[in-house]
């Protein structure tokens, strides 16, 4: 595995902890204190069972606070431990995965 590097997490304090769902009805992730959204990876699953990551959304009043950053490492350790591969479409995606060597095992190289 290569050189960990450690994800910060959010700097926004939030009353509830943050819970990461996956919603395949919806093909996302959505990540979320108590009752309230705050953000979403959608995705597509290929006939490959990879998992094309397409775009990620953090709503208005928790952007620039590292919500993204939870979200995205969020989605990566789960599909981690599904053994699944991602492609990073998301472009927010692909500077993370390179800001934090740590998940490159997760890409499929061979599609990305």
């Amino acid at each position: 595995m290569a050189d960990m590097v450690e994800v910060p997490p959010p700097t926004m304090e939030l009353s509830e902890s943050l819970r990461l769902f996956d919603n395949p009805v919806r093909d996302r992730y959505e990540l979320w204190s108590g009752d309230e959204l705050i953000g979403v990876e959608g995705y597509e699953v290929t006939d490959h069972g990879d998992v094309i990551l397409l775009h990620t959304v953090v709503m208005e009043k928790f952007g620039k606070q590292g919500f993204a950053r939870a979200l995205v490492s969020g989605v990566l350790d789960d599909l981690r431990s599904r053994n699944r591969h991602v492609i990073p479409v998301c472009t927010y995606v692909r500077s993370f995965i390179a800001r934090f060597p740590q998940y490159q095992d997760v890409v499929n190289a061979a599609r990305a």
